[in-house]
């Protein structure tokens, strides 16, 4: 079954096409997390940044998955 569209402003976007883009976000942010992890002495405000978008981009996707709910 094809993903629903989501309304953005007045505009119309297929649900499939965003959730494609979040997980690219998401693996993205993934493997950026892990390298800077990976450093001797990370910045923990960097880290904080990344973590909440990687946060951010899995509530986005959850939100996504649930579109046959009401919001």
């Amino acid at each position: 079954m094809a993903s629903p569209n989501v309304v953005i402003g007045r505009e119309s976007v297929r649900g499939d096409a965003i959730a494609a883009k979040v997980h690219q976000d998401i693996a993205f942010l993934t493997d950026r997390l892990h390298r800077l992890e990976s450093q001797t002495n990370p910045n923990p405000q960097v880290l904080k940044v990344y973590r909440d978008m990687l946060e951010s981009r899995y509530a986005v996707l959850d939100w996504l998955s649930q579109s046959g709910e009401p919001h």
